[in-house]
């Protein structure tokens, strides 16, 4: 089986856009903050952790397909590796809560359990590679990967107004809905993008022709676009939640977003049809080794190397660091991958 290059490629895409994001939020100044054009890049930074998510579930029968290929073991083994480097995962995201507490001074010890993407990622991928494992039948694909999705988006609402989780520590409550700054992401409705990756990714791990390949691209780009269709319709319609808000928890906006990344997936593949694709290319080497990305740019951009940076810069000049922290990241990025026994996609 072939190593799909245009995965690599879009995941790269939101590689950029999480570090556009990250250096404009780190280092733009208050007064600089209400321009429309600040409100842009946070719309266009908001398309990256969704991005991540997906595209986490869409590798997870990947890799397992892989797996089974290459050691010969049964779908339930391949299974049980897969949750386990979710877990790798969820516990790297505590080492570099870990890592930030110690360069910041300010930083209280319980930011160490601060829910951040990697959290919910890791997570995110231990449970779908359980359903994978189980998931043998298109009726079981649906049970263990469609039906959790839809009920995590279901609740999402909900879980915004239970009071059951005031009980929790603030640290663990924050995984369920936003507690002030003790959390960034929470498992509703995030987890669900890598739920739906997964079931995309079934798909995309059978083989086929050249000829297959563009049809099944092709029926993926109309699916995408109905589903964003259905999410844009749902925006008009009067909500059943009460306690849906449209940029969090509604499921017209996780339609939208699904759709969107579905047709973005088709058109990744398509772009990497064209005769020179196969030269290098700045967004493969970032999807390649977007953890190392995440981990290294993060530290520049809030940490305390840039500090003098920190909500100080007009957006303009914000810009033009993002650009110079790309250039540097990619500069690490291919010293990174170079290294003896490398791997890439981590």
């Amino acid at each position: 089986m072939r190593r799909r290059t245009y995965i690599d490629w879009l995941r790269g895409l939101a590689v950029l856009i999480m570090m556009e994001w990250h250096a404009v939020d780190a280092w733009t100044a208050s007064e600089a903050r209400e321009s429309g054009a600040f409100r842009l890049a946070s719309l266009v930074g908001g398309w990256a952790a969704p991005l991540f998510l997906f595209l986490a579930g869409v590798a997870v029968p990947l890799a397992g397909a892989a797996k089974m290929r290459k050691s010969g073991i049964d779908r339930q083994s391949a299974a049980a590796a897969l949750e386990w480097r979710g877990w790798q995962v969820f516990g790297l995201a505590h080492l570099f809560r870990f890592q930030s507490f110690l360069f910041d001074l300010s930083a209280s010890w319980s930011s160490i359990f601060k829910p951040d993407i990697l959290n919910i990622l890791g997570l995110g991928l231990v449970v779908a590679a359980a359903g994978w494992g189980r998931a043998t039948t298109p009726r079981k694909l649906a049970l263990y990967l469609l039906v959790p999705a839809a009920i995590i988006v279901l609740i999402s609402p909900w879980s915004r107004v239970w009071e059951w989780p005031a009980a929790l520590p603030p640290r663990l409550e924050a995984y369920i809905r936003p507690v002030g700054t003790f959390g960034v992401f929470t498992l509703f409705p995030w987890i669900a993008f890598v739920f739906i990756g997964a079931y995309v990714g079934v798909y995309l791990a059978r083989d086929r022709s050249a000829e297959g390949d563009r049809t099944f691209h092709l029926r993926l780009a109309i699916a995408g676009l109905a589903i964003t269709g259905a999410g844009t319709l749902g925006r008009s319609l009067p909500s059943p939640f009460a306690a849906s808000e449209f940029w969090s928890t509604s499921i017209s906006f996780f339609l939208i977003r699904v759709g969107v990344m579905t047709v973005a997936l088709a058109a990744a593949w398509l772009w990497l049809q064209r005769p020179t694709s196969d030269h290098w290319s700045p967004l493969v080497v970032f999807g390649r080794h977007s953890l190392f990305v995440y981990w290294v740019h993060v530290a520049l951009a809030y940490g305390a190397v840039s500090a003098p940076l920190h909500r100080a810069l007009p957006l303009q000049w914000s810009l033009v660091a993002f650009g110079l922290l790309t250039w540097l990241m990619l500069g690490l990025a291919v010293w990174w991958g170079k290294r003896p026994l490398a791997i890439g996609n981590r």
